[in-house]
């Protein structure tokens, strides 16, 4: 599209009124002229300049002007049907993770005998041993009267295989044995090796106290109990 140079059109809008309109009318008109190869400027005897498609009249100062050529309409590339189809999303190569297998639950077998102390069965089972009836309480005299004096069972209940039987004239009811097994619980992994650090605590303290003659009894007890801590977290 042509554009009038800015001295002429600026210089002439200042010196004459007219002028202004005049430059007007060529912008609007600069649409219309836009196809034509060339244009003409025309002068006028009253000064006013016009510019047009057509040659000027014969007592008007006329000034041809050439148009370059317009530029060709740039092309649009038209999206195929495939270019309307949104590409595949960008795989990735995720190694696959392994998931560890769970710890087996290590569970162990806790039993308590009728004096308080605990230890670990390995059969599942608690031991069966034959203690008097006032060791559970049965009936209420106490055991010294049970065994002791001139009417008392006359034994002891440790070493005991068999219930004994009773000789005495009165039999008193809590002299008499019967067989009992230690109660068991099942406990976990980390109630097991809780247990076994206190048992390596008394086995230690033990070595540390035993006679010449009892060390290596207590010696291998307590690496016993190491070896079988040796999976629980230190």
């Amino acid at each position: 599209m042509f554009r009038p140079r800015k001295a002429t059109a600026y210089a002439c809008a200042m010196c004459n009124p007219r002028a202004a309109l005049v430059v007007l009318l060529f912008s609007a008109h600069l649409v219309a002229l836009a196809d034509a190869a060339s244009i003409y400027r025309c002068v006028g005897a009253d000064g006013v300049i016009r510019f047009q498609d057509q040659a000027c009249r014969s007592d008007e100062n006329s000034r041809r002007i050439e148009l370059p050529d317009a530029p060709a309409p740039a092309s649009v590339a038209v999206p195929s049907d495939e270019s309307k189809v949104p590409p595949a999303p960008a795989t990735v190569d995720v190694a696959p993770q392994r998931v560890p297998e769970p710890e087996p639950a290590v569970t162990a077998t806790l039993c308590t005998r009728e004096d308080g102390s605990r230890y670990l069965s390995d059969n599942g089972h608690g031991e069966q041993r034959a203690v008097p009836l006032g060791v559970l309480g049965i009936p209420r005299d106490s055991l010294a009267e049970a065994y002791g004096g001139r009417d008392g069972i006359g034994v002891s209940a440790p070493g005991l295989r068999e219930p004994p039987a009773d000789h005495s004239r009165h039999g008193r009811i809590g002299a008499l044995l019967t067989w009992v097994e230690d109660p068991c619980v099942q406990i976990n992994k980390s109630q097991l090796c809780e247990f076994l650090g206190m048992r390596i605590d008394e086995a230690e303290r033990a070595l540390r106290l035993a006679f010449s003659d009892s060390q290596a009894h207590r010696r291998n007890e307590l690496e016993a109990l190491r070896q079988r801590a040796s999976q629980c977290p230190r």
